[in-house]
């Protein structure tokens, strides 16, 4: 896929290449897993390749390109909020419908559009890697994260795509030092994909390291930095909290957002947790692993998670980056409740393919061959276990 003798074409060629070569397979990928779909919800079986991507959530999106937000949120009979389109952003969807102009309908506009977006994030998530690393393990770490498992669902109406374009523009802009850029990719960011909380919290850390390292050396900290730091992490902070608000105000319910989330957990036992910090990863445990040993794993995850931290080519992609993936993980673990979309949850911490990529190149070529096959393997199942819907389904993407 990646090969020295590209080394003479343009980074942006180079990359465009392995992203192309990356969606080539995924669409045969998609293509024999709708082979095997069946008779369900939103399809016949096998169905073709546009419909096939058309299914789970890009229905809600769908929706919200189609008629927009219902002023009142659909209600239970027990009292309880109903899944209703207020818990997805609109960003994507509003992209999509800037080129309604051309006639094409959902189904075809929006697994283009965000295709598109894919690449303008692969482009922007090289020039992250190639700031910290060389162009040649760049180039592998965009690879690599193009062939992980979860990869498909940049091709399909997912809001992913055009949320790590957008998050990935504002991590660029930030360690670029280009304040007003940031903000934009931020406030746009705001309205595409939840989370920009865990940016505002590296941000922060950020500051305080360098707050604390200035005041170690008896130097003072230099106001501009402090400044900009400050001002992007409290922006970010506020920003985080747009959507929620503007939905509020829409619905003339304050909690209309979250209450609109939980309704996706009400049928896991303790309401997936609701949205107590930590409480939902272990009732999480319970529902999919039980007993003591689903406890085990979240413990064990969690130390992972920050083990992660000493590996030394985690810790060469720098304080920034580390500070973003490492914010990451503990807004999951206040806020998610795990379940079979916890890999496209944690696309975002693709900074990590950086550290990966670091090892990978120095393999000989028969393993580097054999873990992208592996690669392909695990994206297969991916979309076999996730993307086919056999009903009941519980393992949604």
């Amino acid at each position: 896929m990646v090969d020295r003798l590209t080394s003479k074409l343009s980074w942006w060629l180079r990359v465009l290449l392995v992203y192309l070569a990356t969606r080539c397979l995924t669409v045969i990928l998609f293509l024999i897993t709708s082979a095997t779909q069946g008779d369900n919800y939103w399809t016949k079986a096998n169905p073709p390749y546009f419909d096939f991507l058309n299914i789970w959530d890009v229905e809600w999106y769908g929706k919200i390109f189609s008629h927009g937000y219902p002023t009142t949120l659909p209600m239970a009979l027990d009292g309880s909020v109903k899944a209703n389109e207020w818990a997805f952003l609109p960003g994507f969807p509003a992209a999509v419908k800037a080129l309604a102009f051309t006639g094409l309908e959902w189904k075809y506009l929006a697994p283009i559009m965000a295709t598109f977006f894919g690449a303008c994030f692969a482009l922007v998530a090289f020039r992250i890697f190639a700031a910290k690393l060389n162009d040649y393990q760049a180039l592998w770490a965009v690879g690599l994260f193009l062939l992980s498992p979860a990869s498909p669902i940049l091709q399909t109406g997912y809001a992913e795509s055009l949320g790590l374009l957008l998050l990935a523009l504002a991590i660029f802009f930030w360690i670029s030092e280009r304040f007003w850029l940031t903000l934009v990719s931020m406030a746009a960011l705001a309205f595409t994909r939840p989370g920009l909380v865990a940016l505002a919290l590296a941000i922060a850390v950020v500051w305080i390291y360098r707050f604390v390292q200035a005041q170690l050396a008896n130097r003072a900290f230099p106001i501009r930095d402090a400044f900009r730091l400050g001002s992007l992490s409290l922006a970010a902070l506020l920003l985080n909290f747009a959507w929620p608000w503007t939905a509020a105000v829409v619905t003339g319910r304050h909690d209309a957002y979250v209450a609109t989330e939980l309704a996706w957990r009400a049928a896991y036992p303790f309401g997936g947790g609701g949205l107590n910090p930590i409480l939902p990863w272990f009732s999480s445990a319970e529902y999919f692993i039980g007993g003591s040993l689903g406890q085990v794993v979240v413990i064990l995850a969690i130390f992972s998670a920050v083990a992660v931290f000493f590996i030394p080519q985690v810790r060469a992609l720098g304080l920034e980056l580390n500070a973003f993936v490492a914010s990451y993980f503990v807004y999951l673990l206040m806020f998610f409740f795990p379940q079979s979309s916890i890999l496209r949850i944690l696309m975002p911490t693709f900074l990590l393919y950086g550290a990966l990529a670091q090892g990978f190149v120095q393999w000989s070529k028969i393993w580097r061959w054999f873990a992208l096959a592996i690669l392909v393997l695990l994206q297969l199942g991916w979309l076999l276990t996730c993307w086919r819907y056999q009903a009941p389904d519980f393992s949604p993407p």
